[in-house]
């Protein structure tokens, strides 16, 4: 193993004897630093990179002890694993130094084979836990900008966002209809606040009930049946970064308390284990589901919900922004025979009419097989409903008005009812005076259009 394989240790000790040992102990294994003082050991920490700090409790001539320095170390919030080594017998400060979440403590005088078994094991442990960030970092993308768009929805998510990135949230819930592209606006705002920070998902529907708090909260060796090693969870393996809890609706009410006492002290404890281990995440929550519902039908905790629900950012539904749809298309940058494909004005016009229940994965997928069945690199109209007959077969009434006037036209007047309502403030009976229409045309109108979903009907 060459040297920049290596981990970097830095032994920070007033015994200036057991320092110049250090170096000779973990020969072969770590490339070593050492500082006598908790100054010159924090500056060399604040200035280079070290995977694994050596700390001593006491120093010589300074009140402040080894747990401010692990203070600071954490105030840096570095990732570094902090094994403490002390000749420290008192049962209160002890229990102080556990508590306070370092990796390991071995006491004072401590063997040779006791530090390079503590480095070996930490180390260890860092490279699963780097396992599990590169396992997390193979999901695909989506290719969806997770914030195009000039809609309306869209400009008041943007501005959501961005107050979200100033303030730096801690804890984000997001709420969004399924293949809105929660996943991608995760990642998008765990990628703006820390760039170089781990993002690790976990979909809490997809994983079987029973395996959910070993993932979560990891687990030692020989908790049940299948544990051959010990294996740390998701929100040690964050290590200051983000935690992606995909659809937490979903997770089982037993989990939940567990998660919630997570949040609240930033501490878990492995499957099998009482030892208690500190963590530095943040968490982002997502789910389709009405969480407030759900607590209602005692399906999910009251209080978690309003644990998670400090920051919450709902993604508009690709039928709340159908203007946006030309954007997204040539956003996703789709090619055919590796040429790139453009949508037609006509074509993106009969896309506007259909509601996409699916939303922005529906277009996704539908483009692409729209693209599939066509001959050229330029979609119209007819590609459209040739790949796709459900948009010329709608409804009834919107394929009277496609025969008659054609999609162009639909649009334009889509477009037109749109702004009315938009500048009525959603009030049915200003809209129908701002187009110059009766009510009955108006609601007649918007029936035909597609429009009238939440207006209910002309007497309402």
């Amino acid at each position: 193993m060459g040297n920049s394989l290596l981990p970097k240790v830095i032994a920070i000790d007033d015994d200036q004897l057991w320092l110049d040992q250090v170096p000779l102990i973990l020969e072969g294994m770590a490339i070593v630093e050492t500082a006598s003082t908790i100054n010159e050991g924090i500056a060399k920490i604040q200035d280079g990179f070290f995977d694994v700090v050596l700390l001593d409790l006491n120093f010589e001539g300074d009140e402040r002890n080894g747990l401010d320095a692990f203070r600071m170390i954490q105030g840096m919030d570095r990732g570094l694993d902090v094994i403490v080594i002390s000749g420290e017998t008192n049962p209160q400060k002890l229990i102080e130094v556990f508590n306070f979440g370092v990796t390991r403590f071995i006491s004072k005088p401590a063997t040779v084979h006791d530090i390079r078994l503590a480095v070996r094991s930490v180390t260890i442990q860092r490279e699963e836990r780097e396992q599990v960030l590169q396992m997390s970092s193979k999901g695909r993308d989506s290719d969806i900008n997770p914030l195009i768009g000039n809609s309306t929805a869209m400009r008041k998510l943007r501005d959501q966002v961005s107050l979200l990135l100033e303030v730096g949230a801690k804890d984000i819930l997001l709420q969004g209809e399924t293949g809105t592209g929660k996943d991608t606006l995760a990642k998008y705002i765990a990628r703006a606040m820390e760039p170089n920070r781990a993002f690790i998902p976990l979909h809490c529907g997809a994983i079987a009930e029973g395996l959910v708090e070993s993932e979560l909260f990891g687990h030692v060796k020989g908790a049940f049946t299948g544990a051959d090693r010990d294996k740390i969870g998701l929100f040690e393996a964050a290590a200051g970064g983000f935690v992606f809890l995909d659809e937490i609706g979903e997770m089982p009410l037993f989990n939940q308390v567990k998660l919630l006492r997570v949040l609240q002290e930033r501490a878990i404890q492995r499957v099998g284990s009482y030892e208690e281990r500190r963590v530095n995440f943040r968490l982002i929550a997502a789910t389709h589901v009405d969480l407030q519902k759900a607590v209602q039908e005692k399906k999910f905790r009251e209080d978690l919900y309003y644990r998670i629900s400090k920051n919450v950012v709902r993604i508009p539904s690709l039928r709340e922004r159908k203007e946006d749809i030309g954007m997204l298309l040539t956003s996703l940058k789709l090619t055919k025979k590796e040429k790139p494909v453009e949508f037609s004005q006509d074509a993106i016009d009969v896309l506007q009419s259909y509601d996409w229940p699916g939303n922005i994965r529906q277009l996704r997928d539908t483009a692409e097989r729209i693209i599939n069945l066509s001959s050229g690199t330029t979609i119209r109209q007819a590609d459209v409903f040739r790949a796709a007959p459900e948009f010329a077969a709608g409804t009834r009434l919107l394929r009277g008005l496609v025969g008659a006037y054609g999609t162009s036209l639909i649009a334009n007047e889509k477009k037109r009812f749109l702004l009315a309502i938009e500048q009525a403030n959603g009030s049915r009976d200003e809209a129908a005076k701002i187009l110059g229409i009766s009510r009955a045309t108006f609601f007649r109108r918007i029936k035909e259009l597609g429009l009238a979903r939440g207006y209910g009907k002309p007497g309402n």
